[in-house]
């Protein structure tokens, strides 16, 4: 008996460490021989977290020797993550006091070294633990506090958890829309890291909301999408999980085909890996779809399979639901013996669950006591540090006051002393500083000379600057039109593989891509160049509706709807070619971030002795930091092209110039998530 649980022990430890990135450990590894310093301290807390799912004694050990090599170095930041290390070790060994204890140890820490990243881990932590100690209410307060300093630090796979975290903890309230916003914002964050397994465990997170939901379409597309990672990865523990999660909503569906072979392929996964924990589950998985395609005597095999694995490793839960699904599967061959057997003991086991949910209860209201009797520790202990402090500052206010008589007393004797040489002194320092002053008017004068020769050769500079940037330019665009001609060509003339019809679209993407830049490049040059506008009287309704079609092929290759909701059928008085400019810009960035299947529209029209067009998309949309920065050249905002299109910061930017040259104004509505709409106003007399 002891060998055979010994064995099963020594597989589970060799499923996790093949979850863990072996390549990596090994790399800090070796690193760490030859590392001193603040170096080795990153290196030890490095290895410590990437130990802590399957050796979290080993995070123990690592992270202790960061810590104590911090406070050697007598470091002034960072010192609480080693802490926090500890803290994650302890939670993953189940000695929820001991990780509350390292939490708030790293909490104080972080909070004397005024280190925000590691408060919002901290409170994250904390948080974290007393969800999964059903203390719902007190986690919150954690959450939203990690949240605010995530957010003020800008800081997106803090973010990331932090999204996940609020989450689950709405999802245990039922909360499904609160649950989803948070998971999508995760998702959101990890896809831009490109960190492959956050991803994958991202989208599996999706998958069992919608599941647990009802929404088995939904769960399906982001299991599909987790399978895809998978692969990528060669994770094939995370590939078992997904596939049997994958299968049980085929099942929910009724799609019994495809739920017995994504469920098979699952198995395969999990026996070549040996993980005997997700062994039942795939078993009940593929009884249950057999049990549907009324296939009991296959079903029943699958069902006493997982009752031998559950009973070995002591899955209670597993071990219930094998004996209620051969119940069911006895009451249909007429097998009144089995039947009562399987009924008696998933009863049996029904009743024990419930005793040891009722154990695990008490052990909560247990942690939850401790808890509150370590805070009052400490709120006491803060009241005599108060305390003691309030004595020290007032016998430091005593020895100050004494200090200060002494002084005054000596003061009247040098006071004498001192004005008897008061006037000579002072004689001497106005002959001195005549002397300086006439010193440093010279000085001035050379440096304002200096200046001005250096003002000169930085204006020839700038201009050489300018001049050649202005010949690179133009002289890179040549090739590139040549290149996107000779590619338009080989379209022509077809005959192409699908391989080669690839390399061309690439060829031609990346050309285009290089031709928009050049043009940016040249529009900000010519715009810095401060060329006052040229008016013009012309018809806005066909101006817009040119422009409009000439984005048309772009927008149909993302199904996106173009309209031109309203404009006047008259004529207005403004330079074209800057107008065209902030069009073209406004709706290219509108297609290039709006989602497939969306609408862009276009309105113009007159009020208040003004002329406006506006611009609205149902894309991405801007937060709030992003609005901060929205018009400076080259910065890049948290909004990316959904379908892998190029974007160099400068088109808003180049818009922003163009719209004041004319003597307007530009306006942004948006929100995340939710759109957004460029409003741009001109007067309709620009010359007064």
């Amino acid at each position: 008996m002891r060998n055979s649980l010994f064995t099963v022990f020594l597989m589970f430890l060799i499923t996790l460490a093949s979850g863990q990135n072996l390549q990596l450990i090994d790399s800090i590894q070796h690193q760490l021989v030859q590392a001193t310093g603040e170096r080795k301290y990153d290196l030890l807390n490095d290895l410590a977290w990437e130990y802590r799912w399957a050796f979290p004694d080993s995070t123990i050990i690592y992270a202790t020797q960061a810590d104590q090599l911090g406070a050697k170095l007598s470091l002034k930041t960072n010192r609480a993550r080693s802490l926090n290390f500890i803290g994650v070790a302890y939670n993953y060994k189940g000695d929820r006091l001991q990780a509350y204890d390292y939490y708030n140890r790293a909490l104080a820490l972080a909070t004397t070294q005024f280190d925000s990243l590691q408060i919002a881990h901290s409170n994250n932590n904390i948080g974290r633990l007393l969800f999964d100690q059903g203390l719902l209410a007190k986690s919150y307060d954690y959450f939203v506090s990690a949240l605010t300093i995530f957010k003020a630090l800008n800081d997106p796979s803090g973010l990331a958890y932090t999204y996940q975290s609020l989450a689950n903890l709405y999802k245990s309230q039922r909360d499904f829309e609160k649950s989803e916003n948070y998971y999508l914002s995760a998702y959101t964050i990890r896809l831009s890291l490109k960190n492959t397994r956050d991803i994958m465990s991202a989208l599996v997170q999706l998958g069992r909301l919608y599941q647990e939901n009802g929404q088995h379409d939904k769960a399906l597309k982001y299991f599909h999408l987790a399978d895809s990672a998978g692969h990528i990865i060669d994770d094939a523990i995370n590939l078992a999980e997904i596939k049997t999660f994958t299968a049980e909503s085929y099942l929910s569906k009724g799609s019994l085909k495809e739920a017995e072979k994504i469920c098979s392929e699952g198995l395969d996964y999990i026996l070549q890996s040996n993980n005997l924990r997700m062994v039942p589950q795939a078993y009940l998985t593929m009884g249950q779809i057999l049990m549907a395609k009324r296939d009991d005597v296959a079903a029943k095999k699958y069902f006493t399979k997982a009752l031998e694995v559950a009973s070995r490793t002591q899955d209670l839960n597993s071990k219930m639901e094998s004996h209620y699904f051969l119940w069911k599967v006895s009451q249909g061959r007429d097998n009144k013996s089995e039947e009562l057997m399987n009924y008696n003991q998933y009863l049996i086991l029904k009743d024990s669950i419930k005793d040891l949910d009722l154990a695990r209860q008490v052990e909560r209201f247990q942690f939850e006591m401790e808890i509150e009797r370590k805070q009052r520790e400490n709120e006491l202990l803060k009241l005599n540090e108060a305390r003691s402090e309030a004595i020290i500052e007032q016998q430091k206010l005593q020895n100050i006051v004494l200090i200060v008589v002494m002084s005054f007393v000596m003061i009247l004797f040098f006071v004498q002393w001192r004005n008897s040489k008061k006037r000579k002194i002072i004689s001497d320092t106005l002959l001195i500083q005549k002397e300086e002053i006439e010193k440093q008017r010279e000085e001035i004068i050379k440096q304002n000379e200096k200046l001005s020769k250096r003002n000169t050769e930085l204006s020839e500079l700038n201009y050489e600057k300018d001049t050649l940037m202005s010949i690179v330019a133009h002289d890179l665009k040549s090739p590139l039109n040549r290149i996107k001609g000779i590619t338009d060509l080989m379209e022509l003339e077809g005959g192409l593989s699908p391989d080669q019809r690839n390399y061309i679209r690439l060829a031609k993407e990346s050309t285009q891509a290089g031709l928009d830049l050049i043009t940016d490049l040249l529009d900000v040059n010519m715009i810095e160049e401060n060329v006052e506008p040229t008016y013009s009287t012309f018809d806005i309704q066909k101006f817009l509706a040119e422009k409009l079609e000439s984005f048309r092929q772009a927008a149909n290759a993302k199904n996106i709807r173009l309209n031109l909701a309203s404009a006047p059928d008259e004529e207005i008085f403004l330079d074209t070619d800057y107008l065209g400019r902030i069009v073209d810009n406004l709706i290219s960035n509108a297609i290039k971030f709006s989602r497939k299947e969306s609408t862009v529209e276009i309105t113009s029209g007159k009020e208040n002795h003004q002329f406006w067009i506006s611009v609205k998309d149902q894309g991405q949309g801007f937060s709030d930091t992003d609005k901060m920065h929205i018009f400076q050249k080259f910065k890049k905002l948290s909004a990316r092209p959904t379908a892998g299109e190029s974007s160099n910061g400068l088109g808003l930017a180049i818009v922003k110039i163009l719209v004041d040259r004319l003597k307007g104004q530009i306006e942004l509505k948006s929100e995340k998530s939710k759109g957004s709409e460029f409003i741009v106003r001109f007067p309709l007399n620009p010359t007064t």
